[in-house]
Formats: C-alpha cells, sequence, structure tokens
C-alpha cells in the first residue's frame, strides 16, 4: 500500500500519542509534534505509510530521550489478557470450527493497539468482536492452505493480541509454526519479550524482524526472518502495518493472508472494504484487484 495524504494526520496524532507517554511537558510535546511536522513535509511521500511513520516514534525518542514509552503498558495488556485465556480455551474446545473461531479471537485482539486508542474495554470488545466473524472473509482459502501447509510464518502484530495469537497457534500446530515479533521497540508492537511473557517461546520458534520498526519491510527485515518467510508454505499477517508493507510484494506473496480489522479510511480503502470491518483476505486476491 502506498501512502496518501489521508495518512498524514494519523503519523502526527501518533507522535503526540506518543510523547504524551514520554513526557508531562507541554513544551517538549508541542516541539515533537511540529518537529514530526516539519520532517514530514521536507521528504517525498512515496514508499508506504508504515515506513513514513517511523518519523513519529523517531522524533520522540530523539527529543525525550525515551527508548520505549509503551513497555509499562503492553507488560500490563499482556497480563490482562492472559487472565481471560483459560475462558476462551473453554470456548474453543466446544467450537463447530476451532480454526475459525481462533482466527476470530486473534483479529479481536487487533483492537489493542494503544498507538491509536488510549484506552479500551477487554472483555466487552474483544470478546464481543471474536463473535462478529468477519465482514470480508477468505477462511475456506485459508482452511485449505493450513491443511495443505508444512512450515507457517505468522507475522504478529501488537503487544496484548499476542496472547490471543497464542490461541491460534495452539490451534494451527505449534510445532510448524515461526512466529515473529519486532527486533526493538515501536509503539505497542510486540517483541520477543512480550512472546516470552505469554508463554508463546516455549511453544513455538519464535524469531523478530532484526529492528524496531513499523510492518515487515523487505528490504529491512533481517536475513533470518527473509528465509523464514522464503521457506513457509503460508504466512498469515496480522494488523495494518504488516498489510501496508508485505501488500508491496509481487506474486512471491501469494502465500499470504492477511488478518486485521480496518481502523482507518485509508486502509479500508485500499482493502475494498468498509472502515471498522475485520478481513481475513489474501494477498493474491488484493494483487488480481490491483492488476484488475
Amino acid at each position: 500500500m502506498k501512502i496518501r495524504c489521508g495518512c498524514l494526520p494519523c503519523i502526527v496524532k501518533q507522535a503526540y500519542n506518543t510523547v504524551r507517554r514520554s513526557t508531562s511537558d507541554p513544551q517538549l510535546q508541542c516541539r515533537v509534534v511540529q518537529e514530526t511536522m516539519r520532517r514530514l513535509s521536507q521528504v517525498a511521500l512515496k514508499g508506504t505509510p508504515a515506513e513514513h511513520a517511523m518519523v513519529a516514534f523517531e522524533v520522540a525518542r530523539e527529543f525525550t530521550g525515551v527508548e520505549d514509552p509503551y513497555r509499562d503498558d503492553k507488560r500490563e495488556c499482556n497480563d490482562r489478557v492472559l487472565n481471560v485465556l483459560p475462558n476462551l480455551r473453554g470456548e474453543l474446545e466446544q467450537a463447530a470450527d476451532p480454526l475459525r473461531l481462533a482466527l476470530q479471537l486473534a483479529v479481536a485482539g487487533n483492537i489493542i493497539d494503544l498507538g491509536i486508542r488510549s484506552s479500551f474495554d477487554l472483555e466487552r470488545d474483544v470478546l464481543q468482536q471474536a463473535h462478529r466473524g468477519f465482514d470480508h472473509d477468505e477462511y475456506e482459502d485459508f482452511l485449505q492452505a493450513a491443511q495443505e501447509a508444512d512450515g507457517i510464518l505468522y507475522i504478529g502484530d501488537n503487544a496484548g493480541e499476542i496472547a490471543l495469537d497464542r490461541l491460534a497457534v495452539e490451534v494451527l500446530g505449534p510445532e510448524r509454526i515461526t512466529f515473529v515479533v519486532k527486533g526493538g521497540p515501536i509503539v505497542n508492537d510486540a517483541l520477543r519479550e512480550d512472546a516470552e511473557q505469554v508463554g508463546l517461546t516455549e511453544l513455538c520458534r519464535v524469531i523478530d524482524t532484526g529492528r524496531g520498526e513499523f510492518g515487515f519491510l523487505w528490504e529491512h527485515v533481517s536475513e533470518q526472518a527473509r528465509q523464514a518467510f522464503e521457506e513457509a508454505n503460508l504466512v498469515l499477517a496480522k494488523g495494518h502495518a504488516n498489510f501496508e508493507t508485505i501488500s508491496q510484494l509481487g506474486p512471491e506473496g501469494d502465500k499470504v493472508f492477511y488478518l486485521l480489522k480496518a481502523k482507518c479510511e485509508e486502509v479500508a480503502s485500499e482493502l475494498g472494504i468498509e472502515m471498522g470491518d475485520v478481513a481475513l483476505i489474501s494477498h493474491r486476491t488484493m494483487r488480481r484487484r490491483a492488476t484488475g
């Protein structure tokens, strides 16, 4: 997905949300927002929204010296979701199609995005969303791909929801899954320490992207991450930034399915769905539309 004009206000807002977690000094907060706008105004708006969004976090970190302002919130989110996992496992055991429900739970966790929303009601929002299902549903194609896959690459998104991702890993079969986290802090994206906290490192292979950057930008991720992508038969990519970056691939991305909730008009438009819709959609479908 290429950046659009409508992405710019969101990036500036993210700078403000991030710096507020780093300092209570209103003058410093204002400087971070102004510097973010200045840098955005001086670069050619090419590439993906995820690439340009890095400036918000970089400026906040430069001006405040705070490396990971979301760290405490991430750990709290993980704990909150871990507390409801026993009940959710009970639902999975009773489900007619445990994999479908596990994916719905995983995407329900996609609302836990501290970079956009400052608060949420876990019990109400996540559980209600899980039973809503998909607005764009390519589950049957995903199911067939999952049944045939020897190796699955699961590219995670945020802390908190990573605990729900664990349920999907358990249902898919942890022995064939490599789970990807970020290589360094970037807003509330999941790191190895989050994978450890929710028990994923004990369950499956966990690797990182090599950098603290949004998404899975092919030119920037580690050689280990690229190799894991190439070797996988099926890739499940969670959230906006992974969609924004991986969708730039050509036919080599046809084994990818995107699992996300469209939280902004620009991403919704790119996906061909409505804002707020939940989608399990293939890279192949998106590429077919683009060449249409």
